[in-house]
C-alpha cells in the first residue's frame, strides 16, 4: 500500500506560517543536497581516477591485471552499500535523520581525505592496495545510508503541496557530486604531465574533499530534524526493530523501491554512464576530453530535475515517472543510431537528448521512494530498496550493454536494454496507487498496523 506524509493537525508544521516551513523546506533540501553532492563527489573518483590507481596499488606487468584488480576495489564499495543502508537506517529511524546524515558525510569525508594520503605499493608493497580497500569498504557503508537520508528529511521538511520540487534536492546533489568529480581530474589531467599525475597530481582530488566535509557539516548542522520525526517521538517511541518491521509489514513497498531503483538507474547508467565507454570503445570515437564529456552529461538534466518534481506535484508522481520511463521507450532506438552516424557531434547531441527522460525520472524518484513509506521506518525502507536496486541495477549494466553489442553485432543492442529497463518500470509503476495525494489518516493507520505486527511478532 502507498503511505503518504501527512500534515495533521496539531502538527509542528501545521502550527508555522507557510513563508517559515518553505525555509525549514529550503534548509533541509540544501542540506540534503550538499551532504549528497560531497558524497557522490567522493564516491566517484576512484572511477575517474581507476586507471592512475591501478600503476600505483596493484602494479603489474599486465596493465589488464592492474585496473581490473582497482574496479574490483570500486566494485567492493558498492556491495556492501546495502550493509550501511540497513545499518544507518535503523540509526536514522530511531535516533533521527539529522544525526545519522552528520556521521555518513564525515565517514565518507574522512576516507576520501585519508586516500588522498595513502602510501603507494612503491613505498609500503602490499599494505598499500589493503589500504585502499578498507577505505574504499568505508566508503561504500556510508553511501548506503546517504540518499535514503536525504531523501526522507528533505521531504519530511517541505510542505505537503511542494514535497515533489524540494524532494528533487537529492537528485540535484547526485548530478552535483558526479560532475563535480568528473571536472576535478578531468582539470588536473589537462593541467599536470603524466609524471605528476602518477607521483602527486592524483592526491589532489581526494584531498579536496576535507574541505567540502567542511561544508557539507556546516549546512547539515544549521538544518532541524524532520518535523514529522519529531512528531513521531512525542507520540511514540521509535521502532525497536525498524529493519524487522520493514520486511513483515511493507515488503510490497520494498520490492517496488527494488525495482524502480533498477529501472531507473539501468536505463539512466546506460545514458549517462556505460554511453561514453560505447562512444569510445564501441564506435571509436575519438574521445580525448571524455570526462568533460562526463561533466556536460551529469549537468545536463539539472534543469529539468527541479522541474520535473514541481510537475509532479501537480501531475502526481506516477504520471511523471511514467513519462520518464515512456521517454525511453521513444528515444532510446532513434538516439542510438544517431550516435553511429559517424559523427561525433551528432552523437554528443544523441546522448544528451538521451538524457532528457533521465533528467524527467530523478526529479521524482526519491520523493516517491519516501511516500511510500511511514515516518517510523522511512530511512530503513528507502535505504534497503535503493541499494538493493541499485547494485542489480548499476552492478551489470555495463557488462550487460557490452555483451549484447558482442552477442548480437549491433552497435544500437544496448537501446534494447534499455527498453526493457523501462518496461520493468512501467510496469511496477502500474502496480502502486498515486503518493502525491493528501491522506492525513493513512499514516496513523499504517503505524497502527505496524505496532500491531510488532508486537505480535514480539
Amino acid at each position: 500500500m502507498t503511505i503518504v506524509l501527512p500534515e495533521r493537525k496539531g502538527a509542528p508544521m501545521s502550527k508555522q506560517s507557510l513563508p517559515e516551513r518553505e525555509r525549514v523546506a529550503r534548509r533541509a533540501s540544501l542540506a540534503a543536497a550538499a551532504g549528497t553532492a560531497i558524497e557522490y563527489y567522493d564516491y566517484a573518483l576512484y572511477g575517474y581516477l581507476a586507471v592512475v590507481l591501478a600503476r600505483l596499488f596493484f602494479p603489474s606487468h599486465d596493465g589488464l591485471v592492474g585496473l581490473l584488480s582497482t574496479l574490483g576495489v570500486v566494485a567492493s564499495g558498492s556491495l556492501v552499500r546495502p550493509l550501511g543502508g540497513l545499518f544507518f537506517g535503523r540509526l536514522g529511524d530511531r535516533r533521527g535523520r539529522k544525526v545519522v546524515l552528520m556521521v555518513t558525510v564525515t565517514l565518507m569525508g574522512t576516507a576520501t581525505t585519508l586516500t588522498g594520503l595513502l602510501p603507494t605499493y612503491a613505498a609500503v608493497g602490499l599494505l598499500a592496495p589493503i589500504l585502499l580497500t578498507v577505505l574504499r569498504l568505508v566508503q561504500g557503508f556510508s553511501a548506503g545510508g546517504e540518499v535514503g537520508g536525504a531523501a526522507s528529511l528533505s521531504t519530511e521538511s517541505a510542505p505537503a503541496r511542494r514535497r515533489g520540487l524540494f524532494g528533487s534536492a537529492t537528485s540535484i546533489g547526485v548530478s552535483l557530486g558526479l560532475a563535480g568529480a568528473a571536472a576535478t581530474v578531468g582539470t588536473l589531467t589537462d593541467v599536470t604531465s603524466a609524471e605528476q599525475l602518477n607521483s602527486w597530481g592524483w592526491r589532489v582530488p581526494f584531498l579536496i574533499a576535507g574541505p567540502l566535509l567542511a561544508v557539507a557539516l556546516l549546512y547539515r548542522m544549521r538544518v532541524e530534524d524532520s518535523p514529522l520525526f519529531v512528531e513521531m517521538v512525542k507520540e511514540a517511541a521509535p521502532p525497536k526493530a525498524p529493519v524487522t518491521e520493514v520486511l513483515q509489514a511493507h515488503r510490497a513497498a520494498v520490492l517496488r523501491v527494488m525495482g524502480i531503483a533498477y529501472s531507473t538507474m539501468t536505463t539512466g547508467g546506460i545514458a549517462s554512464v556505460y554511453i561514453v565507454v560505447h562512444l569510445s570503445a564501441v564506435l571509436k570515437y575519438p574521445l580525448a576530453g571524455a570526462l568533460w564529456l562526463v561533466v556536460l552529461i551529469a549537468l545536463m538534466p539539472l534543469a529539468i530535475i527541479p522541474w520535473a518534481g514541481s510537475l509532479s506535484d501537480r501531475f502526481g508522481r506516477r504520471r511523471i515517472l511514467a513519462a520518464g520511463m515512456g521517454g525511453f521507450l521513444i528515444l532510446a532506438v532513434p538516439c542510438f543510431w544517431m550516435m553511429q552516424q559517424g559523427s561525433l557531434a551528432l552523437a554528443v547531441v544523441a546522448t544528451l537528448i538521451l538524457n532528457i527522460p533521465f533528467g524527467i525520472q530523478q526529479g521524482v524518484v526519491y520523493t516517491m521512494y519516501s511516500e511510500l513509506f511511514p515516518t517510523r521506518v522511512r530511512y530503513t525502507g528507502i535505504s534497503l530498496g535503493f541499494n538493493v536496486g541499485g547494485i542489480i541495477g548499476t552492478g551489470v549494466v555495463s557488462l550487460v550493454s557490452t555483451s549484447l553489442v558482442a552477442v548480437t553485432d549491433l552497435t544500437i543492442a544496448p537501446a534494447f536494454y534499455i527498453i526493457f529497463a523501462a518496461v520493468v518500470g512501467l510496469i511496477i509503476i502500474g502496480t502502486m496507487r498515486e503518493s502525491s495525494s493528501h491522506d492525513p489518516a493513512a499514516e496513523s493507520r499504517a503505524n497502527e498496523a505496524a505496532t500491531v505486527v510488532t508486537k505480535s511478532a514480539q
